[in-house]
């Protein structure tokens, strides 16, 4: 090679030298574009018949890796990374559903997931209907009336963690010609698998669980490839797909989910048992409890648990609330979950605060609601913490 100014040399200068033998962890391909050979090459790539990446907006190795782990966890044909929740719950609902179609979706609906709906959907024409997604015949009733192409669920409900019958919510929708698409962020392909129940396709907020630590924003679908590449395209019209860095996070958090999951719902029923015995506590929503209202669904969809959500109302609404949240010491007030750290919401602030305030209430979501996301710690100690802070309502606490 003949000699090079130093100008030039410094831009081109080095050579990345990949070792033959494979990195025990996933390396990050932190690039934004990438070279090809010559037009043949082109041509191959993208179109799909040589591997190889194009351009950051239309993902890379690093998402693609992460993509076929979750594809795998959910047995599904494929996945899409995005890049985040609500961008991945788009990606599913806008290739069912167009103008002068109908949704069905539970009246149990996250915040973010509303304000979509009501926002962006039903100003495009889009009829939403909402359901209560425990009564059946409800179920069945709104989807006979309306015909919807969408039936979106939760499999387990923020914040009261209510559980889905996702068997018979599939047959209910497929009878009506709809397709089910169920968020199962709480859950995780670890406790619970939509797709081999019957749903259509599986979205999560992957900044939660699946992250686990509180540094990841993303997003994820998996389904038939039918209904996944077209999300795909449509992400990557919108510039909404994985960046490397968060799939090479994200695929971190894969690699402790399972062990993560374990112990956050062995955690989380250990805490509402405890929850349950408090007086400053009016009551506790945790489906491991005898009088939750799915216990018995719990107990037969989830053997491993139900993840790590417990929420509760304290006698004495907000005023109970503005005291206690001050008086706890290693609980931090997040409002995200899933963290390995245990953590605790206002959902009346926070994740429901675009519902209307009698519409919030009517699903139960009250002034004194707390969200705990519970941690991997000593459950005891998350006890522990909890109870310094509800004694100091004592004295309060309205009957």
């Amino acid at each position: 090679m003949p000699e090079r100014h130093r100008d030039t040399a410094g831009v081109h200068a080095g050579k990345l030298v990949v070792p033959l033998n494979a990195a025990s962890s996933p390396p990050l391909y932190q690039a934004s574009s990438y070279e090809f050979e010559d037009l043949a090459d082109v041509e191959q790539i993208y179109g799909g018949r040589k591997a190889g990446a194009v351009y950051g907006r239309f993902g890379g190795p690093n998402a693609r890796h992460f993509e076929s782990a979750i594809a795998e966890l959910e047995g599904a044909e494929a996945a899409v990374g995005a890049a985040s929740g609500m961008a991945a719950i788009d990606a599913a609902l806008s290739r069912l559903a167009r103008p002068g179609d109908a949704i069905v979706a539970t009246r149990e609906i996250y915040g973010g997931s509303y304000v979509l709906l009501e926002k962006d959907y039903r100003e495009a024409g889009i009829r939403i209907v909402y359901v209560d997604q425990q009564d059946l015949a409800a179920v069945r009733d709104a989807l006979a009336r309306e015909r919807p192409k969408v039936l979106y669920v939760e499999a387990l409900t923020n914040p009261l963690v209510h559980v889905a019958d996702l068997r018979a919510l599939a047959d209910a929708a497929h009878d009506a010609g709809a397709s089910l698409v169920v968020d199962a962020t709480f859950a995780t392909p670890m406790l619970v698998r939509p797709l081999a129940l019957g749903a259509d396709l599986v979205v999560h907020s992957v900044g939660k669980y699946i992250g686990g630590h509180g540094d990841v924003g993303a997003g994820v679908l998996a389904g038939r490839a039918e209904l996944v590449e077209p999300a795909r395209a449509y992400l990557v019209r919108k510039g909404a797909t994985l960046p490397h860095f968060e799939a090479w996070l994200a695929l971190r958090g894969v690699r402790t989910l399972a062990l993560r999951m374990a112990r956050h719902s062995a955690n989380a029923a250990h805490v509402a048992a405890a929850l349950a015995r408090e007086p400053a506590v009016a009551v506790v929503h945790h489906p491991s409890l005898p009088a939750h209202p799915q216990h018995a669904l719990a107990a037969a969809s989830y053997p491993d648990g139900t993840g790590g959500i417990v929420s509760f109302d304290l006698r004495g609404g907000r005023d109970a609330v503005e005291r206690f949240l001050p008086a706890l010491e290693s609980i931090a007030i997040v409002h995200s979950l899933g963290e390995v750290a245990t953590t605790i919401a206002y959902p009346a602030v926070s994740s429901h605060r675009p519902l209307p305030a009698e519409e919030r209430r009517a699903l139960g979501v009250g002034d004194g609601t707390l969200r705990l996301s519970v941690g991997i710690e000593r459950a005891e100690d998350i006890v522990a913490d909890l109870t310094r802070a509800l004694a100091g309502l004592g004295e309060r606490v309205e009957a």
